[in-house]
């Protein structure tokens, strides 16, 4: 009976011992994933700034090209329009 308690006690100091050496290497381990994540985030937000720029510009591209459509499709409307008038004020002279 005695060797048991002497074998139990021994194998709990050594699953004590396991558990603590794995919990500092899984200290060490986060450690170095928080640098990484922050390394990450650093860059992420560097990069963040040009798509900004990017975004803005396709924005005001978008903006001039969607004027300048509206001032073409106004013109052909304007341009439809007087036609289909001049039709109309000929028809009625009959």
């Amino acid at each position: 009976m005695d060797f048991l308690l002497i074998l139990l006690a021994v194998l709990g100091i050594v699953l004590v011992i396991t558990l603590i050496i794995l919990c500092v290497r899984l200290i060490f381990t986060l450690k170095r994933i928080d640098l990484v994540l922050e390394d990450i985030t650093r860059k992420l937000n560097s990069v963040s700034n040009v798509f900004n720029l990017v975004d803005k510009v396709t924005d005001s591209f978008s903006l001039v090209n969607d004027k300048i459509v509206d001032f073409i499709t106004s013109f052909i409307a304007n341009l439809f329009s007087k036609r289909k008038n001049k039709e109309e004020t000929i028809e009625e002279e009959f």
